[in-house]
């Protein structure tokens, strides 16, 4: 018997501001009615507590969680990961190491912390659904490295991925996060190398659910102290700037989404407080 799965995508951008992003999960219903909420940007900080195990716990057992790192750096790291009900119940994972890009141009340096090539890994979660198998993959790409680099890493995920899949075809698949899919979302160069990058999975079956949601990521509505750029960029948000991207996706195979996905909205708000990015929710049929 079909059931409906509410999933979600979402870039904690490291947690920095923790209360906002559990306030979110107290009471937006899009967020409070999820079934499984794929995370990127998850904070491990020296001798804390990871943001994933902090929602965890302050939502008194609503949740449960898993984790794998994708960065290191000095004193914390960041990873993707997974909220997810008593209702569904994770049974396998992958971890899957991405192509790293060889050197970073200037614009990739003044944005990427430490100065040298992130490492970057996509963490696949298998869940039990009503009897079916859902693979949940969240994912970060480069930013650095431009549309060819992620083009590569999207279809080594995918190779290595179909590789690891069950032969009778019967498993549902699910692609998401944050694929740094940059420049203004208005840019028509911009669509063009973002739709390079979703061809990837749209030529092996997938769905784009998230075609609909114009843009997910507003570049100054919050600021990382850790961010190398962010002097400038407290500099643009003094002058009022706006620069919105589509950088988050989701993608699915084998199941049915019930409508489009949606941008997560509060009242009275344009772009969510929390982060720089905005959650992505959609309803599958399962």
């Amino acid at each position: 018997m079909s059931r409906t799965l509410r999933l979600v995508t979402y870039n904690l951008q490291r947690g920095i501001q923790y209360e906002q992003i559990r306030a979110h999960f107290s009471s937006l219903p899009a967020l409070r009615q999820a079934d499984i909420v794929a995370v990127q940007e998850a904070l491990v900080p020296k001798g804390g507590t990871n943001t994933l195990a902090r929602l965890a716990d302050d939502l008194e057992g609503e949740y449960g969680w898993t984790y794998r790192t994708v960065m290191s750096y000095p004193g914390k790291e960041y990873g993707n990961g997974f909220l997810f009900r008593p209702s569904v119940a994770p049974v396998a994972d992958q971890v899957v190491p991405l192509p790293r890009v060889g050197h970073l141009g200037w614009v990739a340096r003044l944005k990427t912390e430490g100065g040298a090539p992130d490492t970057k890994s996509a963490f696949a979660q298998i869940f039990s659904v009503g009897g079916r198998h859902v693979r949940v993959v969240s994912l970060h790409l480069d930013f650095a490295g431009g549309g060819d680099h992620r083009v590569q890493q999207l279809a080594h995920l995918l190779g290595v991925l179909e590789r690891a899949s069950s032969s009778d075809g019967s498993a549902i698949d699910v692609l998401c996060g944050d694929f740094n899919t940059s420049g203004h979302h208005r840019s028509r160069s911009a669509r063009v190398q973002t739709q390079r990058v979703l061809d990837v999975a749209l030529e092996r079956g997938f769905t784009d659910c998230s075609a609909a949601v114009p843009w997910t990521s507003d570049l100054f509505s919050s600021i990382d102290a850790a961010d190398p750029a962010r002097r400038l960029l407290v500099l643009g948000r003094a002058l009022g700037l706006r620069y919105r991207q589509k950088l988050d996706h989701l993608l699915v195979r084998g199941a049915r989404p019930v409508a489009s996905a949606m941008a997560v909205a509060a009242p009275g708000h344009t772009h969510l407080p929390g982060s720089d990015h905005v959650p992505v929710a959609v309803d599958l049929l399962v």
